[in-house]
């Protein structure tokens, strides 16, 4: 407990000049004599002490310090007398205070001197600095957990200033690009560009600088021994409080594997789409040269019958005719041997404006071959005046092949079942075209799962046709899906959106 001092009075200490200060102050503020005793305490400093004024007029400013500025302050009274004393007054510093209750806590401390009426007076400015220094140790907390996510990020992450020289450089941006933060700390980061992309960052730069935020830009940036990556890049304006862009933080992935296994699948995905072709093709080559006697026979037939006809001086009409009809043979043949190269040529999808039911009338002369007209009726109803679709013609034509003889193959031996193709306008545009048959049908379990892969209900069969066929529809924006037929057995729908004006 501080010893009680005289009370003093006006005419001892005139407290104009301390009223003044403190009416114009938040902060805590003692009133000093020429001996460095306090003569005034303010209502912030009774806060912040836990004193009342009473109990601490008339000591020295050292009351309200902790160790080891109490014994440095203790010494400093009788120094106030001096007027050469430069450590005490006209300063300011950080040191530890204590409170009434003991508890030690950072304040600011600035003492300053003045001439009042003649007299010399002093005042100690006093400011809690507790919620800062814990702020402090907040921020300082915050920048190190922040660093340790940087650090520890799988991504690398370099920030940047504005003329693109590199401030920071994290673990994951050594890995990846081979370049210590020793290394790369103030150079620019052009050099991690290949020479022609160069004119890339001037450009990011210029977005930078006007706060616009570059999102997953895909390009690519060079390793230390050259060798090029393929990343996708992310930069955001790094901004100061007043708002203002200071420089950028980049975040760069490595999608090198990425883009192989991109171009892998696209090259598998041709691949499968060709075996399926070529497994279509298997299931017919039995038949062509059925199907192709028959023209071939009659191209024969027709030329016989001209020789003969030329021989005995016949009529020059008929043995035109004749040659006519056996030069439409040969032609029919040709088709037939041109539907088949091209359907199971590999090559790039190439899409055009294409009729649906011409598309559709060269698959039926595929899909039915080797089919005995006796065992399948076939009937076929176009729509008129349908709109052009913008397909890959034999890659419609492979669907409606497989879809064809799916619905042939369904139908039960020694039964005469019915094959159903037909094209109409869609409901909400575009064109339908169905293939339905009348063979044993799809249980609700096989069909909810269908067109998945390596899922097949003919013995034998790969499980990939109508797989691909989805996927091949898919990819023009289409849909295929499949219900059962109202007479027995499936239909099959395929939507295809018209082509745009």
């Amino acid at each position: 407990m501080i010893s009680q001092p005289a009370r003093l009075t006006s005419a001892s200490w005139d407290v104009s000049l301390f009223e003044t200060v403190v009416a114009t102050s938040i902060n805590g503020v003692v009133a000093l004599d020429d001996q460095g005793l306090i003569r005034g305490f303010n209502d912030a400093c009774e806060a912040m002490f836990q004193y009342h004024r009473e109990e601490v007029l008339g000591h020295g400013l050292f009351v309200l310090l902790a160790s080891p500025h109490y014994e440095q302050y203790k010494a400093y009274p009788s120094a106030f007398q001096s007027p050469d004393q430069a450590t005490t007054r006209g300063t300011g510093r950080e040191i530890s205070a204590q409170r009434k209750d003991g508890t030690v806590f950072p304040i600011y401390l600035s003492v300053g001197e003045s001439i009042h009426q003649g007299k010399r007076m002093f005042y100690g400015v006093i400011q809690d600095l507790s919620e800062m220094q814990h702020e402090r140790a907040m921020h300082a907390e915050e920048r190190a957990f922040l660093a340790a996510i940087v650090d520890s990020s799988n991504d690398a992450i370099i920030s940047k200033t504005l003329d693109g020289k590199i401030t920071s450089w994290n673990r994951a941006a050594e890995n990846l690009f081979g370049f210590s933060a020793a290394e790369m700390i103030g150079t620019s980061i052009k050099q991690l560009f290949p020479a022609d992309r160069i004119g890339e960052e001037d450009e990011i730069l210029e977005k930078i600088n006007r706060g616009i935020k570059v999102e997953h830009y895909e390009t690519v940036r060079l390793k230390k021994d050259g060798t090029p990556i393929d990343v996708s890049v992310t930069i955001s304006p790094i901004c100061n409080d007043g708002g203002r862009v200071i420089g950028a933080s980049k975040t760069v992935r490595d999608i090198t594997e990425q883009k192989q296994s991109e171009a892998r699948l696209h090259t598998l995905s041709n691949e499968l789409h060709h075996v399926a072709r070529l497994s279509e093709m298997g299931h017919i080559s039995a038949a062509i040269a059925h199907e192709l006697n028959q023209p071939l026979t009659a191209v024969l037939n027709y030329t016989n019958v001209a020789k003969r006809l030329i021989s005995l001086n016949g009529d020059p009409q008929k043995v035109i005719d004749a040659i006519t009809k056996a030069g439409d043979q040969a032609v029919r043949a040709g088709k037939i041997v041109q539907g088949l190269r091209n359907f199971v040529e590999k090559r790039d999808s190439t899409k055009a404006l294409e009729d649906i039911n011409a598309v559709a009338e060269d698959a039926i002369t595929l899909g039915l071959i080797g089919v005995k007209a006796s065992d399948v009726l076939l009937e076929v109803r176009l729509a008129e005046n349908l709109p052009p679709v913008m397909v890959d013609r034999i890659q419609i034509q492979q669907v409606l092949v497989n879809l064809l003889r799916n619905g042939a193959e369904a139908i039960p031996g020694g039964e005469q079942g019915k094959l159903t193709l037909t094209t109409v306008h869609g409901e909400g545009g575009g064109v339908v075209v169905r293939v339905a048959d009348t063979g044993a049908g799809i249980s609700e379990y096989v069909a909810s799962q269908l067109f998945q892969p390596f899922v097949t209900t003919k013995p034998g069969g790969m499980g990939i046709g109508l797989a691909i066929s989805r996927s091949l529809i898919e990819s023009h924006g289409g849909t295929l899906t499949v219900s059962p037929n109202k007479g027995g057995g499936s239909v099959f729908e395929i939507t295809l959106p018209t082509a745009a004006p």
